[in-house]
C-alpha cells in the first residue's frame, strides 16, 4: 500500500503553535504543551497510511470539499485528500469543545 505525503497548511501549523502557546503559557506547563502537540502530530502522521477511514463531514461545504475530521487528544484535525498525488493537507487543528463549525468558518 502506498503511502500518502502529509502536507501542513500555514492554518495547521498555526494552529499547533497556538495550541502549544496556551497550554505553556497560560495553563504553564512546558511538557504537557510538547507532549500534546508531539501526540497530535503522531495522529497525523498516521494518515500517511490510510487517511479515507474517516468519513468526510456532513456539513455544507466542507462535504463537498472533500474535508474529513479526526479526534487528536481534544482536537479535531481536518484535512483533506489530493488521492491522484498522494497526498493528505492537513487544514486546521480545533479544540474539540469549541463550535467546530464557527471556528472552521473563522479560518476560511
Amino acid at each position: 500500500m502506498d503511502e500518502y505525503e502529509i502536507i501542513m497548511t500555514p492554518d495547521a501549523v498555526e494552529d499547533l503553535w497556538e495550541l502549544r502557546n496556551y497550554i505553556a503559557d497560560v495553563l504553564l506547563s512546558q511538557d504537557t504543551a510538547l507532549e500534546y502537540v508531539r501526540t497530535v502530530r503522531q495522529e497525523i502522521a498516521g494518515l500517511a497510511k490510510f487517511p479515507a477511514r474517516f468519513i468526510p463531514m456532513d456539513e455544507e461545504p466542507w462535504h463537498s470539499r472533500g474535508v474529513r475530521k479526526m479526534l487528536a487528544k481534544n482536537f479535531y484535525v481536518y484535512y483533506w485528500i489530493d488521492e491522484p498525488q498522494k497526498r493528505v493537507y492537513v487544514m486546521n487543528v480545533v479544540y474539540s469543545r469549541r463550535d467546530q463549525l464557527q471556528a472552521l468558518a473563522q479560518k476560511e
